[in-house]
Formats: C-alpha cells, structure tokens, sequence
C-alpha cells in the first residue's frame, strides 16, 4: 500500500526550507528516489515504489492528483499527495481525498513545520482551490473528506500524527482496523466467465454501496481504468442461475507501481533460503531475493453476495493470478468484516494491519451524518 507508509522525522543541522511547492516533470527522479529510500520496517522489508515514472500512476480510477514538495537547497527533503476519489460513503458517492506517500528525508531539523505548511497547502487544495485542478469535474465542488492509512506498527508516524492537532495539523479519527492479506498463488482450476459490461456495473454498483470507501462505479469509472491495464474482460464472474453471484479483477500494476523487497528480518532472513527450498517442493511462491520487484497483483472490484462464495470466487482469481505470472495476491478488509474470517481460511495469507483514519482540518468540510455499519473496503490498489 501506498499510504502513509514511512515517515521519517530526524535531527540535523538544515538551512531555511523554501516554500511548498507543486511537484513538477523535473522532479520525477528525486521523488522516485525518495520512495526507493523510504523503507518500511518489519519482518519483510519493503519500498513503495513508482518506477520508471512517478507521475504515471496520475489519474488511477479517474482520481484528481496532486503530490506536493518541499525542497532545501534545491533539494526535495520531503513530498506528500494527495489523490482525489469518487468512493462510496454511507449508500453514496462522495468526492473523497486520500492522503499519502507522506515523505520526510532525514536531517530534516524543522520537520514539524514542513508538515504545517504541507497539510495546510492539501488543505486548500482539497477544498477547492481551481488553480489546482482538484476538485469534481461535473460539479465544480470539492473534496467533501479526507482519509488515509497508516502501518498500524509505524508507531513514530502515529504518535506524531495521532497528536498533531496540538501543533496545528489535521485531527486524525480511528475508522477501522484495516488488514491487508498477501496471499500466495497456487494454480487451481477455478472456473469462472466473463461478464457484459453493463451486467458488471450493475453489479458492481449494487455491491459497492454495501461498504464504505469501495469506487462509485461507473461506466466513465471503468474505461478510465483502461490507461493501467484493467477493462470490464479481465473481470471473472461466478454466475448462479444465471445470475452474477460474485466477481473481482486481478490488477497487476508492476508497470507503475511496485513493491519492492528491501530485505528480511531476524529469523525470517536466517532461514529464507531452507524455507525457498521447502516452497519449491510444494510449487507455492518463495521468498524473493532483497531488490527484486514483487509479483504480486491486487485484487479490484471484487464483491460476493454472501461471504462463503469466495470459496468459488477465490479459486477463479487465482487460476486468473497464474495465468499473469503472478506470486502473490492482495486484498483489503475492515477487521470487523464477516469476509475476513473466510478470506484467512482460504488463502492462508501473510497479515499487515493498518488503521485507517478520517483525516479533518479545524477549518475544512464536516460530514453532516456519522459513518454507519457498513464495513470499511478500500481497493489495496488505490492506497
């Protein structure tokens, strides 16, 4: 995931920060090398990465995008962006700003008020500011909200974060707890078919206002896909009576986006190569070598009217995932979701756990109701 990953706030010696400013053409490789050195902590550890052009993830979805930069010397030492959704928010299709790849390099000295001067710049801009190119296209209007995700084990970005308010950031506000599932390809003989275009967005449409922050499909929504490699034919379906029961999209974004394997921890980095060895025999993916792309692919649109219909979903997208070369497949689910409990059963995945926050402005949009019931399904491809 691509959210607010890493966030590094260190001490040292810095002169006077310019202004924040707009990212633009020239800075593509000094953002791309601040993702590749941006390392996120753990038993695997990985880089969120934008290979070979940061700025071709633009428009995912038919998102409004901005990345910010702060720049010492001429040098970038810190970037946020922000990304502009249409997402589904209790029953309804919301202009939706989600906050991330937040950046700051070390010997930063004056990071808290680099992150001032950052927030309260998205902050315009998601309001509304033309001048920006942010904001709905039909209508004219805004962002009505913000969210982001932070690695529920970044303890330092949430201590920060969680307490900005006090030093004139963004209130953040716990949604859910977010678990994203890794799990392996085994090839099986799933059977599926592939849907109309219109059948599709019907269902689509019908399963998305089931849960919060899934994309407000549409038909705009889907050919807008197309630019990153995804059309309503790589959709699987599973039909019952006829009837479209259940249906998902494999999305390999290794074109525009990678993770890559920075390295491993501990006992895993003793024993990767016996355990490669033990993988091998039983054909399930190995542990990739430190600096290699991980193949893996996210999974997109993908609904089920009843949780135990992945048990036919699930073997489909794998035998689609084989069929692209693919080792691994990603998925998030709210914690509280009856999904989950079927997912992990399934697809004995590796776990990372976030939490996803509303992310408010003393001074920005107010949602005039609560969040309801319904369980929180953000597309893992678009965070």
């Amino acid at each position: 995931m691509a959210g607010i990953a890493a966030l590094s706030v260190a001490t040292g010696v810095a002169a006077n920060t310019d202004a924040i400013a707009f990212a633009e053409p020239a800075d593509d490789a000094n953002l791309r090398l601040i993702l590749r050195e941006s390392v996120v902590p753990g038993a695997v550890r990985v880089a969120l990465t934008r290979e070979p052009d940061y700025f071709a993830a633009d428009g995912l979805a038919g998102a409004d995008d901005v990345t910010l930069v702060s720049r010492r010397d001429g040098r970038l030492v810190g970037m946020g962006r922000l990304s502009v959704y249409d997402l589904v928010r209790n029953g309804r299709a919301q202009r939706i700003g989600y906050l991330g790849a937040l950046r700051i390099t070390s010997g930063t000295r004056e990071s808290a008020r680099m992150l001032r001067d950052g927030y309260e710049r998205l902050r315009e801009l998601g309001i509304g500011n033309r001048e920006s190119g942010i904001g709905n296209r039909e209508s004219g209007g805004a962002a009505d909200g913000f969210f982001t995700s932070i690695a529920t084990d970044n303890t330092r970005a949430r201590r920060v974060l969680e307490n900005g308010a006090r030093f004139g950031l963004p209130t953040y506000r716990p949604l859910c707890d977010l678990v994203t599932l890794i799990a392996p390809v085994v090839p099986s003989g799933g059977h599926s078919d592939s849907p109309t275009e219109r059948e599709l967005l019907d269902f689509l449409q019908h399963e998305s206002s089931r849960a919060q922050l899934t994309l407000a499909w549409s038909a705009e929504r889907l050919h807008s896909l197309s630019r990153h490699g995804i059309t309503a034919a790589d959709f699987r379906v599973v039909r019952q009576g006829g009837r479209i029961i259940c249906a998902g999209a494999v999305w390999d974004q290794r074109s525009f986006r990678q993770t890559i394997v920075d390295g491993y921890s501990g006992m895993l980095d003793a024993l990767r190569v016996p355990f490669n060895a033990v993988q091998a025999i039983l054909r399930r993916p190995s542990l990739p070598r430190p600096g290699s792309v991980l193949a893996q692919g996210a999974l997109l649109g993908t609904f089920v009217r009843q949780p135990d219909d992945w048990s036919t979903l699930w073997p489909a997208l794998k035998a689609r995932a084989a069929e692209m070369r693919l080792s691994w497949l990603s998925i998030s689910r709210d914690a509280r979701d009856p999904e989950l409990a079927v997912l992990r059963r399934l697809t004995r995945a590796r776990e990372y756990h976030t939490t996803l926050y509303e992310v408010e402005w003393r001074d920005g949009p107010r949602w005039p109701d609560a969040w309801d019931h319904r369980p929180f399904r953000p597309e893992v491809g678009l965070l």
